[in-house]
């Protein structure tokens, strides 16, 4: 067999990609092939954010249930934006698996540490952005959707990212509860150097504060996915060699 297949193979690592607000299963198209031709295995699924009346522990079944039976127990969980704070439930029910955050928001606590994680996120960017329908959830405009999410995403991905963007319901994810520790399930953080939502310093701070972690940052916008694909790719790739070393 050639050499180069052994290697990676051998590097072999599965992901459980969880999408943020608004978004699906979709929003991974672009990384699932880069992560793929590096060897890896990845799974993604709709979380039913745009249902009212599901709360965030319904976000958490939708994901144990999508890779029951399909994902290694040791897989990694990358939990994007809101997916920040899906992916420690999920792994408090795999307790092997390991974390990954991207441009994500971090569990708490305590109040305490729920504030810190609000200093950290442009909120003010949310309440001019969001408009609410008659359930209860929200959209945005494309040009709103665009400065928040794609803003140096080309114009035809964004075309294509908003027109399968979901109303979200807010209360889903709002009075999230608090959860135990768990720095010690962090394999990594990724984070992007003009995010317009998770603020890169704040952000920083707190990474470094909660988890003993510095981010791994890339240049751009809160979706690296669409993005530079094959660049995240390659950052979850050395994550996870660094923590199987």
């Amino acid at each position: 067999m050639d050499a180069k297949v052994i290697a990676r193979g051998s590097g072999m690592a599965e992901f459980i990609l969880v999408h943020g607000g608004q978004h699906g299963a979709w929003c991974w198209d672009l990384l699932r092939p880069e992560l793929e031709e590096l060897g890896h295995k990845t799974h993604a699924m709709d979380m039913p954010v745009d249902q009212a009346g599901v709360y965030i522990d319904g976000y958490v079944k939708a994901v144990g249930a999508a890779v029951a039976g399909k994902a290694a127990d040791d897989a990694y969980l990358v939990g994007h934006s809101m997916g920040g704070l899906i992916v420690p439930r999920v792994a408090a029910e795999r307790p092997r698996a390991r974390i990954i955050f991207l441009c994500a928001g971090f569990a708490h606590t305590s109040a305490e540490e729920q504030q810190e994680n609000m200093a950290a996120i442009d909120g003010d960017l949310f309440s001019r952005s969001l408009v609410a329908d008659s359930q209860g959830r929200v959209t945005m405009s494309r040009e709103n959707a665009t400065n928040a999410f794609y803003h140096d995403v080309p114009a035809d991905i964004v075309d294509w990212a908003y027109g399968k963007l979901r109303p979200q319901w807010v209360e889903g994810y709002a009075n999230v509860p608090p959860i135990a520790p768990y720095p010690e399930r962090v394999a990594g953080i990724v984070a992007c150097s003009d995010d317009h939502i998770v603020l890169p310093e704040p952000h920083a701070k707190l990474a470094r504060r909660r988890f003993g972690m510095e981010p791994r940052f890339l240049p751009g916008s809160h979706s690296p996915f669409l993005s530079r694909p094959a660049d995240l790719a390659r950052v979850f790739d050395e994550i996870v060699r660094a923590d199987r070393a």
